[in-house]
């Protein structure tokens, strides 16, 4: 059984994923801590990005646990398995702050999915996004192949889907499923940087702004009603202030 391990630095919350024996394969105990880690974030504000990683210089991981989905039936498969990682994915996808995947080696299936339910991913050299499940008689149930299609375009993305094909890095980073690839020895550095631009903008601005670019539907009500909010808190007039003074603006 695996586990979601996490630990704080400041405004960033790194939950890491630890199933070490299987490669952290993604089983029901881990969706469940990943679930609970993210109501906590919700309701703490002093949290101000979250990181989905392996452990460092590890990989990020295989998928969904074959072991553990494979003697479902149909019907427990589609509830308790399919429903239910969707509905966990789904809240780190509308989670109020920015949230990064640091991949490093292997990102399969399951992780692939969950990579993609984050706002941004960044990624080491090693890296290997795949999903193989049609190879295997199934499918990433987990909107995996949605929500690539919304990032890189329906033809890659079937192409990733339908030919198994391992992606690689540089070619993830040309398609626009990574935002940014380092080599291993300066990784961290990379990620630090990265996520640490993310800590220094404005909380409010950046849960509304995060908001209107996941939004499909109705945005003009949406950007009015949004605006209004941002401009009405107390972010707003720091970052005038700021502006006027020609100074950088702290949040």
């Amino acid at each position: 059984m695996g586990e979601i391990i996490s630990s704080r630095d400041g405004p960033v919350l790194t939950l890491q994923l630890s199933n070490p024996g299987r490669s952290n394969a993604l089983d029901l105990a881990m969706l469940g801590q990943l679930e609970q880690h993210l109501k906590l974030v919700e309701q703490d504000l002093t949290v101000r990005a979250v990181v989905l990683r392996g452990k460092p210089g590890g990989v990020f991981s295989s998928g969904a646990d074959i072991a553990q989905w494979a003697p479902m039936t149909p019907s427990q498969f589609s509830d308790e398995w399919i429903r239910y990682g969707n509905r966990v994915f789904a809240r780190l996808e509308q989670l109020r702050c920015p949230t990064v995947a640091a991949i490093e080696g292997l990102c399969f299936g399951g992780g692939f999915e969950l990579a993609l339910a984050a706002d941004l991913r960044v990624a080491s050299v090693a890296a290997r996004l795949h999903f193989p499940e049609v190879a295997i008689g199934a499918m990433p149930g987990w909107q995996g192949g949605h929500r690539l299609a919304r990032i890189v375009g329906r033809g890659r993305a079937l192409e990733a889907v339908l030919t198994c094909r391992q992606i690689c890095a540089a070619t993830a980073l040309q398609w626009g499923a990574l935002n940014a690839v380092w080599p291993a020895p300066v990784f961290e550095a990379g990620l630090a940087q990265f996520v640490g631009a993310l800590t220094r903008v404005s909380p409010v601005a950046a849960r509304w702004a995060k908001a209107a670019v996941m939004r499909d539907d109705d945005p003009f009500t949406f950007h009015a009603e949004a605006a209004h909010a941002v401009k009405a808190s107390a972010d707003a007039a720091i970052g005038i202030a700021a502006f006027k003074a020609k100074t950088t603006a702290i949040f």
